[in-house]
Order: structure tokens, then C-alpha cells, then sequence
């Protein structure tokens, strides 16, 4: 009896040190790392800006249905059709699918026509499978659809690509049979466009008027003072008008600043500009013009610009940096920094013990500081460090139980 009670609670007292001993396991960590990742990344002065082109407004009184032959921002020769009309909007539908299935169709011609599937990395397919589907729920989240087709589309794509690889299908054949079929029989079925819209000038062309097209003017940039920017305004957009054509090789960007700020700089200075868009992520401009307020209290920047693709043809408004330095090297967090022996340097997990390296910090925030990358020896911060940001009584050495 006192033997069977005793195992009990002999038994109980293990039970609880092991699972204790395996929480404090779970819960318990020596020290806490992150990795040494290669970054650059810029300091300066963050602008809002508002894009001043050469732009003029096409306006047509024409009855039908429009369907644009060219994507927003797509270059137009002078002469050129911007969109057909056609008696009804069935057609322009039919014409929408065609686009699509030719897309697809193209598509994979071209997944068939690459071979090399064992060159393929398919931890990259992974990747633009994920980058894909991420920029495409980022698209619907906020509400803004006029890339889901296209998003969608490069979907589809990666997907397919990912399964050439994977050997999931190799073999698209019949699809592109059935893509071909329905394409062929819409084409028969669509009527000819009883009527078309031109444009007298060569550009890129966009589908969307904003009312600023004839407000804003590149002959008079001089005007543009912080007053007449807080008084703008965008006048009534016609209901005849289809879209705009931006031409012109010089285009500028406006900028509302503190007076202070503006004296940084001197008209002539050739500048980068950090921007938001995908395609173009650093503008080269000249600072053009600092126009003053009557107080004197702010200035209006205007920077002039020659570079310009689709996003930037659709651009109004955007956020802006003006670039003052930049620096590159491996980032990691200012609090891994540690002095020993009085060298500057951080400790590094390697393998169970932890070692201390030198750092040469080329530039420090109160976050994060950007370190001079290395690969002379084993006694330097590398790539891809595992990096100690927190842990206790470190030593060069120390063992991590």
C-alpha cells in the first residue's frame, strides 16, 4: 500500500520535472539572433509633389461603343488609333476575351518552347508564385482593380511555370487547343468598328482626365509659387473627352517646402529622387526653379525630368525623397553593437559557441546601423550572420547550453 502510493508520487514529481524542464526548454533561449542581410539604403528629404506635363486632351462626339487598342500608358505614333467604336458593347467584350486568349496563347507558346526544365530553380517559381499572389490581394485589399487583370494573368503564369518544373504538367497541348478554338470562333463572330479615333500627335497615351491637363503648364513653371499651388484647382472635365496624349521630352515635378529646406539647394543641381513606383524607383532631374511665397516662409522646388514610361504617364501626384547620401554594406540592429577589449564589433553565433568580429560602421541610426562588408577573413561581420541581438554575460567563446 505504502509502496504503491509511494511510486505515485515518485512517478508525478518526474512527470513534473520533465515537462518543466521541456517548457523552460521551449520558452527558454540563450540568445536572440538575426541575420546580417546586404542592404542600401538612402537618407534624405521626403517631398509631395505634383507632376506637370505636356498633355493634351482628345475629345470625341462619336456614338458607339469605345474600346481602346492601347493599354494606359502605351506609346502612340501621330495618326495613330487610340480606339475603335463599334455598334454595340457585346463587341467590345468579344474583343476583351480575343486580347486574353491571345495573352495566354503567347504565353504558353513560350513556357513550351524553353526546355532547360532541370536549369529551372524552383525555389525562385516559389517565389514569383507568392510575389504574384501577394501584389494581386494587395491590389483587391485596397480597393484599387485596374491591375487585376493583369495581376491575375501573371498569376496564371507562374503557376503554370512552377508545374513545367515540378513535373505536375508538362504537356499544355490541349489547352492551348481549346484557347486557340475559342478565339478563332469569337473572331468570326465580331463585327467590323464602325468608326475610329486618332490622335494628331505621337505620345503615351492615358485614358483617365483629370482636370489639370490645360491648369498646369510647362511654358510657365515660373508662376508656380507655394500660393498658386494652395489654390489650385482642377477644372470640369468635357464628356467628350476619351483620354489625353502626353508628349514632349521635358516634364517636371513641383514641391511645396519650408523655406528652410530650399536653401539647401541651388537651381542647376542635378539630383536622384527616390520615388514609389515599381518600374521606376530613382529619378535623375535638375532642380529648375525655387520659387518663393510673398511671406517667405516656403518655396515651391521644381525639378525637371526626361525619364518617362507607362506609371509615370498616369502619374499625378506622388511621394518623393531627394536623395542627399547613400549607403550600402550589411544591416543589422543598432542594439547588437558591443565594445570588447576596446574594438567595436558584435558577436556572431557559430555552430554552439558564440565569437565577437569587428565592425565598420558606415552608417548608424537609432534602429539599425549599415557595417562595411568584408570577406578578407573569419574575424569580420559576413553575410548572412547569424547575429546576437540579445543574450547574457557574453563572452569570445562562450558555449550556448
Amino acid at each position: 500500500m505504502f509502496n504503491s502510493k509511494a511510486l505515485r508520487v515518485i512517478l508525478c514529481i518526474v512527470a513534473v520535472v520533465f515537462f518543466g524542464n521541456q517548457i523552460y526548454s521551449f520558452a527558454y533561449k540563450p540568445i536572440t539572433t538575426v541575420t546580417a542581410e546586404y542592404q542600401t539604403v538612402t537618407q534624405g528629404f521626403n517631398i509631395s509633389g505634383i507632376v506637370i506635363r505636356e498633355e493634351k486632351v482628345i475629345n470625341s462626339n462619336k456614338s458607339g461603343a469605345l474600346h481602346f487598342v492601347l493599354a494606359n500608358g502605351e506609346r502612340v505614333a501621330k495618326h495613330g488609333t487610340i480606339a475603335n467604336i463599334y455598334s454595340n458593347a457585346d463587341a467590345s467584350v468579344i474583343v476583351n476575351r480575343i486580347e486574353q486568349l491571345n495573352f495566354r496563347i503567347k504565353d504558353i507558346e513560350e513556357m513550351q518552347s524553353y526546355n532547360d526544365v532541370e536549369a529551372a530553380d524552383i525555389k525562385l517559381a516559389n517565389n514569383k508564385v507568392n510575389n504574384s499572389l501577394n501584389t494581386m490581394l494587395r491590389g483587391i485589399a485596397a480597393g484599387d482593380f485596374s491591375s487585376f487583370e493583369a495581376d491575375s494573368s501573371e498569376l496564371l503564369t507562374n503557376i503554370s511555370r512552377r508545374q513545367m518544373i515540378t513535373g505536375e504538367q508538362t504537356d499544355f497541348s490541349a489547352r492551348l487547343d481549346d484557347l486557340k478554338a475559342e478565339r478563332d470562333s469569337l473572331s468570326a463572330s465580331l463585327p467590323q468598328p464602325v468608326g475610329n479615333i486618332t490622335t494628331d500627335r505621337s505620345g503615351y497615351f492615358v485614358s483617365n482626365v483629370d482636370g489639370y491637363e490645360n491648369v498646369l503648364s510647362c511654358d510657365n513653371i515660373e508662376s508656380i509659387t507655394p500660393e498658386y499651388i494652395d489654390t489650385l484647382k482642377a477644372e470640369t472635365v468635357e464628356k467628350t473627352a476619351v483620354g489625353k496624349i502626353v508628349s514632349g521630352y521635358t516634364w517636371y515635378i513641383a514641391a511645396k517646402v519650408d523655406i528652410s529646406e530650399s536653401v539647401k539647394y541651388k537651381t542647376g543641381d542635378e539630383l536622384t529622387l527616390k520615388t514609389t513606383i515599381k518600374s521606376t524607383p530613382e529619378l535623375k532631374v535638375v532642380l529648375e526653379k525655387i520659387n518663393t511665397s510673398n511671406s517667405e516662409n516656403s518655396a515651391v522646388m521644381i525639378f525637371s525630368c526626361q525619364q518617362m514610361n507607362s506609371e509615370l504617364a498616369v502619374m499625378r501626384k506622388g511621394s518623393f525623397t531627394i536623395i542627399n547620401s547613400t549607403y550600402s554594406g550589411l544591416k543589422i540592429p543598432t542594439k547588437a553593437l558591443r565594445v570588447q577589449d576596446g574594438k567595436t564589433g558584435v558577436f556572431v553565433r557559430s555552430g554552439m559557441t558564440v565569437k565577437f568580429v569587428g565592425v565598420n560602421v558606415v552608417h548608424r541610426t537609432d534602429e539599425y546601423i549599415i557595417c562595411e562588408q568584408e570577406v578578407s577573413n573569419d574575424s569580420v561581420l559576413r553575410l548572412y550572420d547569424d547575429v546576437v541581438v540579445k543574450g547574457k554575460r557574453l563572452y569570445d567563446g562562450k558555449i550556448i547550453e
